[in-house]
């Protein structure tokens, strides 16, 4: 039977050893799907399980009622993982901070979309807001000033006013300007 040996990687989760999880899961960067893996001790409880998951999708879907957000969770011996950050591990990678899901999608988990990062860095590709009336991030009309109002977040987190224009498209072209320059992600739709 496996036996977990929890290790502490950072100070937000810990993962199991590496040799443990590569034993009860595998994971398929290409599509970012998790099928458990049979398990070959031949115990009665490994044969249940066998007969019940080997060879199946592993997770189910979790919504956090904080933010909303979908994402899937594997439970494994008892404790609750996010399999975004059970991929950085199945990949080799150290386990980040935070994982980003570049297309804001937290169902998917294709490795190609995940992205180490932290929250100042994630805070670089948060989605359009519902709110947003321009369709622009970051550039709003300030009634009182009856101008174009341009702001983003600096790379400390703090957020950071570019100024106040008259013409719209100007506002938009300073955003644009500021997210190439400070390295913010590309795809920031709704």
């Amino acid at each position: 039977m496996y036996n977990p040996r929890p290790y502490q990687q950072d100070a937000i989760n810990s993962i199991m050893d590496i040799n443990t999880l590569n034993g009860l899961l595998s994971y398929n960067p290409e599509n970012g799907d998790f099928t458990w893996k049979e398990r070959t001790s031949g115990t009665k409880s490994d044969n249940i399980f066998n007969s019940l998951f080997a060879n199946s999708k592993a997770g189910s879907v979790v919504t956090s009622s904080r933010s909303k957000t979908s994402y899937i969770a594997i439970k494994i011996f008892g404790k609750s993982y996010k399999a975004h950050r059970l991929a950085f591990v199945l990949m080799g990678e150290s386990l980040p901070l935070q994982v980003d899901h570049l297309d804001h999608n937290g169902m998917n988990n294709k490795w190609s979309n995940l992205r180490s990062s932290d929250s100042k860095d994630n805070s670089k590709n948060l989605p359009m807001q519902k709110s947003n009336k321009t369709g622009v991030i970051g550039v709003n009309w300030h009634k009182a000033a009856k101008k174009w109002q341009v702001r983003a977040v600096n790379q400390s987190g703090q957020r950071v006013d570019l100024g106040r224009y008259d013409d719209f498209n100007k506002a938009v072209e300073v955003r644009a300007l500021y997210e190439e320059k400070f390295g913010y992600y590309g795809y920031r739709g709704a």
